[in-house]
């Protein structure tokens, strides 16, 4: 079959690319193809049923920044629907767990919540009031502020903050030793609302353009400009257009630079990404947040709470490290030597992540978020619920009983019930950083990135015809699923303005 002629074609159905097919079509594009590689559309917004019927979002959940977040005003716009609401506002304080002590939110002593917010200006200070400071990782950050700062914190302060502010590693999927210490905060516009469920914002932004536009299954492989713009797919078709919008992950987009033999979900462009974007391309990282879903027969626990955070277990000589240090570089070799790191994870290892869906929804269940490097890990190992279970065990009885109920009880393939313990009866976990068409969850910074370039870099396209769409290729939002929708609408009316009327 001959070459298919398209005036757009769009490459990736996830939010970005459903956008800016929505907008060409409102805009008077009549002729425009979505290629989607995999089976479904929605990318990295995933909704998946779990045990009875209940639905739970695997990438995006939220709604951030509802004070300035377009898609979410235009979703508050819609009339009710007979399903229920459509999200819920569930920001509140987290319950703090550490192994040792218990719960250590509401310890008067220890105030960590307000040392916490400490830790975040005087991070604002060294980097946006000063000067030329270097970026460093999150964790020698936080080693600096307990060194400059040691006559003002308490034994537990300087214990526990370190743990505490690792919560961050949760927002951008990455360990906090590993993690931009200069990008790590920043600042929020509004609450945020847990979407109920991203696959009806999905569903929606579709159903705005012609169902035969979508092409699922349907892999690219390359993208090619000599004069007209041909996109290959790999099972040879070809489809021959005025401008294309390449939606992919940059993750994906990094894989185009190789050299190496193709790998699934690689595009190449010919000619090859310019130097700008390349280098761009290069300046970045991308994080691996990955959630675990307990999923439990009924609810038990406490529903005071709609966060639960437990604490990585602490550095035991981190107290006698930071009143002794004699200078920073002191300070950080002392603590780097009292670090055991033999390949192994552990469920204490690093501060985890749950949301407490009793409390918002009514769901008798627990949405856990883990980052890099156990995401990973977990990921591996995802189809043997009972080993994962296993593993976060210790973590779940401990949460269990801070609030109020009994240890877990592993229901998952046995007959068991229970009138007051929790019994589990079903896990899930994700697989981003396995699937071949994410290689991840979102843009993420490392110390010394440059987050501004690759958003500039994309913004400008290939060209004026090879246009880019995506979490990562937009500052307001970065990371974020409206994010990603005002990009698809960017580039949409991008085209309109510079095609002939």
């Amino acid at each position: 079959m001959g070459a298919q002629k398209k005036s757009v074609v769009i490459i990736g159905a996830g939010i970005a690319g459903l956008k800016a097919a929505s907008r060409l079509y409102e805009g008077g594009i009549k002729n425009c193809v979505v290629l989607e590689a995999r089976d479904r559309i929605g990318g990295r917004l995933y909704t998946i049923e779990g045990y009875e019927g209940r639905k739970y979002d695997l990438g995006a959940s939220w709604h951030h920044d509802t004070l300035t977040n377009a898609l979410f005003k235009e979703e508050a716009q819609l009339p009710a629907s007979e399903k229920g609401p459509r999200y819920v506002f569930d920001d509140d304080h987290a319950i703090i767990i550490d192994d040792l002590r218990g719960r250590i939110d509401i310890d008067p002593q220890m105030n960590l919540e307000i040392i916490d917010n400490e830790l975040s200006s005087f991070m604002d200070h060294e980097f946006h009031q000063k000067l030329g400071v270097p970026d460093c990782s999150f964790y020698e950050m936080v080693l600096n502020y307990l060194f400059e700062r040691r006559q003002f914190l308490t034994d537990d302060q300087i214990q526990y903050l370190p743990q505490v502010a690792r919560s961050l590693e949760l927002w951008h999927g990455v360990d906090w030793k590993i993690l931009s210490a200069k990008d790590t905060y920043f600042g929020h516009y509004g609450r945020n609302a847990m979407v109920l469920n991203y696959d009806s914002v999905v569903s929606r932004v579709a159903d705005s353009f012609p169902k035969d536009w979508l092409r699922l299954n349907t892999e690219v492989e390359l993208v090619k400009k000599d004069g007209q713009i041909t996109v290959i797919t790999t099972q040879g078709d070809e489809y021959r257009c005025d401008n294309v919008i390449v939606t992919i992950p940059q993750s994906l987009l990094l894989l185009s630079l190789s050299k190496d033999e193709r790998q699934q979900g690689r595009i190449s462009f010919e000619p090859p990404l310019r130097a700008g974007i390349a280098n761009a391309l290069n300046s970045i990282h991308f994080g691996c947040l990955g959630k675990v879903v307990f999923e439990f027969e009924k609810c038990c626990w406490s529903t005071e709470r709609s966060r639960i955070l437990t604490l990585a277990h602490s550095n035991d000589d981190i107290v006698k490290q930071v009143r002794t240090a004699t200078s920073l570089c002191q300070l950080i070799d002392l603590a780097k030597g009292s670090q055991k790191n033999d390949g192994t994870f552990s469920a204490w290892g690093h501060p985890l992540s749950f949301v407490n869906l009793a409390k918002t929804t009514g769901v008798p269940s627990l949405v856990m978020l883990m980052q890099e490097p156990l995401t990973q890990f977990i990921e591996s190992i995802r189809d043997d619920k009972n080993r994962v279970f296993q593993f976060f065990q210790s973590v779940l009885d401990r949460v269990m009983i801070v609030l109020g109920s009994d240890r877990c009880i592993d229901g998952i393939a046995k007959d068991i019930s229970s009138k007051d313990a929790p019994v589990l009866r079903n896990v899930i976990v994700t697989n981003w950083s396995r699937e071949p068409y994410s290689l991840g969850a979102y843009t993420a910074c490392h110390p010394g990135d440059d987050p501004l370039t690759i958003v500039t870099e994309m913004m400008d396209g290939q060209d004026s015809r090879i246009r880019f769409a995506g979490e990562h290729t937009i500052m307001d939002g970065a990371g974020c699923a409206y994010g990603a929708w005002e990009s698809g609408k960017r580039e949409a009316e991008y085209i309109l303005a510079n095609s002939p009327k």
